[in-house]
């Protein structure tokens, strides 16, 4: 079935929205956090290989995280409501295309959030190292994406990243 989406759909998800690292003091729930895993495991993948999601709210769990991103950032991930962390299966062989497919399914993620009303700032320098050794020191997992969670401080927008036109980012063939 082909359908196109509202204009206020594809606000919400691409035109108006933006990155977020400034955040209001209002939690994410586990009932959302649950609807929101509900959508991305259903985003497309080249393989069944389900992402690895840690959603780090407390306190102790984002200082275990602090120290993953560059000091300049971790105060947007630390102040954030939620952390998440996308990780996907590691296997000999495949990590390559399992990066691939955790990189996609950072951004249904970060769609999904969008779509559920809330804000995202993804985070792609950090020190997959510490990540990997705080929250999945099985070695089992590798730490693709970091993406902090909430509702956005309007207040205190993060700088618009400048985008290029079509003819300059684009090619048909």
């Amino acid at each position: 079935m082909h359908r196109i989406v509202s204009d206020a759909a594809l606000d919400a998800l691409f035109r108006a929205a933006h990155s977020h690292y400034a955040w209001l003091e209002r939690p994410v729930g586990d009932t959302l956090l649950r609807a929101l895993y509900e959508l991305v495991k259903r985003g497309p993948s080249g393989v069944a290989r389900p992402a690895r999601l840690v959603f780090v709210r407390s306190a102790e769990a984002k200082a275990r995280l602090a120290g993953a991103v560059p000091a300049a950032l971790s105060a947007g991930l630390a102040r954030a409501p939620v952390a998440a962390i996308v990780g996907c299966p590691r296997e000999p062989g495949r990590l390559a295309a399992g990066g691939r497919e955790g990189g996609l399914q950072a951004a249904c993620l970060i769609l999904a959030a969008r779509a559920l009303g809330l804000d995202c700032g993804p985070f792609w320098e950090f020190d997959a190292g510490i990540v990997e050794a705080a929250f999945f020191p099985d070695g089992t997992v590798a730490a693709i994406a970091l993406c902090a969670l909430g509702y956005g401080d309007e207040t205190q927008p993060a700088p618009a990243e400048p985008r290029q036109r079509f003819d300059e980012a684009c090619a048909i063939l």
